[in-house]
């Protein structure tokens, strides 16, 4: 039988988990205490929580929670980053920072719905941020209409300057 206390842990990661759809999965093996600090205050503007985590409370958690294919990723010294938010701004800040210290190993994620490897989490990092991506297409979507306000607009102005180099005609004879 559990003790009370896991029975507590396990309940709060469930939530955890339930409310963060957003999940990378590191190893932190060999990373100091100052460096797990700084990697935290990178993910904090973005919303997202990095925690330690026991693998079998965890394993729980994410069965509990229907994530059960997601339990396979949790072996050895195990840290979990949760999000909210955007998912491409989470994997830019962990990737970014496994490549400053080599000793972060990304092993997978799940992010929007989808288990994703670590792989394919360095992908998602080089994608412009969701932002960019908007204005990308606002752009796209707006170019066609300017262009017709153009067109239509052309023949009204090539009347309006020949009525006026009339009146200076006119005003001239």
């Amino acid at each position: 039988m559990p003790n009370q206390k896991n029975q507590e842990s396990v309940k709060k990661l469930e939530e955890k988990i339930k409310e963060n759809p957003n999940l990378v999965v590191t190893n932190y093996q060999g990373l100091t205490t100052p460096e797990l600090n700084e990697l935290r205050s990178k993910l904090k503007p973005v919303g997202c929580e990095y925690n330690i985590v026991k693998n079998t409370l965890t394993r729980i958690s994410l069965k509990n929670a229907g994530l059960e294919d997601f339990t396979k990723y949790f072996t050895g010294p195990t840290a979990v980053a949760f999000q909210k938010g955007d998912a491409a701004s989470l994997a830019k800040i962990v990737v970014e920072f496994s490549k400053s210290n080599e000793k972060l190993k990304i092993i997978a994620g799940f992010l929007a719905g989808k288990i994703l490897s670590d792989k394919e989490i360095k992908v998602l990092a080089t994608l412009p941020s969701r932002e960019v991506l908007i204005t990308k297409v606002a752009i796209s979507l707006n170019a066609p209409l300017q262009n017709l306000a153009t067109v239509l607009n052309a023949p009204l102005q090539k009347l309006a300057m020949v009525l006026k180099s009339l009146e200076q005609k006119q005003a001239k004879a």
